[in-house]
């Protein structure tokens, strides 16, 4: 590295200690639960088929929050923004969860804004957003018109991306009223047989139990030892509810919460992790509304959290860098998104094989967001130190295998992977996986080096909270 970048992490890695000292046995704690279920009618993101789709598409079919997308009918559990606000006594962070198909980086942008304007001096590279992927969760909030178009979350419509802005600002204020002294920890386990990986049927490197079983619960409580918060991150895909559901819902994810809060008592967020080829196993959906698995994933939390020693002088300190990752690179061709490599119509197949007759399109920042903020919060109790950090979108599981090995590398002693955090930027397919095809690689937008990009990006965010 030139002398230059050496001295930048020489003087954030100081700062960032100095950050530390000051923090120390001044950690406050609050957290907060606002309903975020959007107006009847708004559509469902996640699916672009079945009868969440117009059914002419790409003929539209307007309604007052549709276009492309058919309209909600109801609620089937509510959908939550959810904050949990550390104050250290020298710096603010906020995390916030949101019970959608995604985060979005103009929503969080959105926010951020409004909390300052209330008087909240909140720094950008401290605030947060994960999408918990619920495939029942609000469409027509994000921008990005790739997402739109096919169609998988419809058009924009500013009243409803301002209001669900409204639902995050308002957990994020509810969660700083309540702030109180606290204690916090970090803890893991592992969980089995609650998920399948969906590409082993067609990727002769992955099986079925080829998954990420790592779940991370961070306990946060008030000095009495009365839960104030669980923070669970896990791997899994929001999907036990189908196309054909037309009411909002927060999934089997919300479910688990929902039974965790009821066992330990506080609020439950829960941030996805490298779930971009992990599905629910699938007893895990059955007695839906009331999910078999819930109960499963939320005694396994509540036992890590149980085993956690939670310190009212753990410290907490975060880092983030934008990361331009420049117009798409989608390198479209028949043995991508058609399993065809040999014969097909004329022999087709054989022929765009052989001289590589892709189309490579290039698209820009109004398609797809290009410059996302990584994150890294570095979380130290006693001498252990946990790294949490953020990707833009959804990363396959051996990419999630990848940036864990990096950040031990560092040092850390956890690794938390936030997946689905700040942005929404499609799939992370690694480069065996992106040249076996499957509707993973064709949604991964940046050619065969996407997951190295982000895997780049999380390093370079970490890096200056190396212990």
């Amino acid at each position: 590295r030139s002398r230059l970048q050496q001295t930048h992490t020489m003087l954030v890695r100081i700062c960032l200690l100095l950050a530390v000292c000051a923090s120390a046995s001044a950690l406050r704690a609050g957290v907060a639960k606002i309903n975020a279920t959007m107006p009847l009618g708004v559509p469902l993101a996640g699916y672009n088929h079945g009868a969440r789709r117009a059914p002419d598409w790409p003929i539209p079919k307007l309604g007052k929050y549709t276009t492309f997308m058919m309209p909600s009918v109801g609620t089937e559990d509510p959908t939550f923004a959810k904050a949990l606000y550390l104050d250290t006594g020298n710096d603010i962070i906020v995390m916030v969860t949101i019970d959608a198909i995604g985060s979005d980086s103009t929503i969080r942008r959105m926010a951020l804004d409004r909390i300052r304007a209330a008087g909240i001096s909140l720094r950008d590279e401290h605030f947060t957003l994960h999408g918990s992927h619920s495939h029942s969760g609000p469409g027509a909030i994000s921008p990005n018109f790739l997402w739109a178009m096919a169609p998988a979350t419809d058009l924009l419509v500013p009243e409803v991306q301002s209001l669900m802005a409204d639902r995050v600002v308002a957990a994020v204020l509810a969660a700083a009223d309540a702030l109180q002294p606290a204690a916090l920890g970090v803890g893991d386990g592992l969980l089995y047989n609650a998920t399948q990986n969906r590409r082993a049927r067609i990727s002769p490197f992955l099986k079925p139990d080829s998954i990420d079983p790592h779940l991370n619960v961070i306990r946060v409580d008030d000095l009495s030892g009365k839960p104030i918060a669980t923070v669970w991150n896990f791997a899994i895909h929001g999907v036990c509810w189908g196309p054909d559901q037309m009411k909002f819902s927060a999934d089997i994810m919300g479910g688990a919460s929902n039974t965790i809060e009821s066992l330990v008592g506080g609020v439950a967020l829960f941030i996805n992790a490298d779930a971009g080829d992990i599905d629910p196993a699938p007893h895990m959906c059955d007695n839906k509304p009331n999910y078999f698995g819930a109960p499963i994933i939320a005694q396994k939390v509540q036992e890590i959290r149980n085993g956690i020693t939670a310190s009212p002088d753990a410290t907490v300190v975060a880092h983030s860098q934008l990361i331009d990752f420049g117009p798409t690179n989608m390198n479209m061709t028949f043995e991508r998104f058609s399993n065809c490599s040999t014969g097909g119509p004329l022999d087709i197949c054989t022929i765009c094989r052989i001289l590589k007759c892709d189309a490579n399109l290039h698209l820009g920042s109004a398609w797809m967001e290009e410059s996302p903020t990584f994150t890294a919060i570095r979380f130290t109790v006693g001498k252990e130190n946990s790294i949490l950090v953020t990707m833009p979108g959804e990363p396959l599981s051996e990419l999630g295998t990848n940036v864990r090995t990096d950040m031990l590398a560092f040092g850390f002693d956890r690794v938390l992977l936030a997946g689905y955090s700040n942005a929404h930027m499609g799939y992370f397919a690694t480069p065996d996986e992106y040249d076996i095809g499957g509707y993973e690689s064709q949604l991964t937008f940046w050619g065969i080096d996407t997951a190295a990009m982000v895997q780049a990006g999380c390093a370079a965010v970490a890096g200056p909270l190396r212990p």
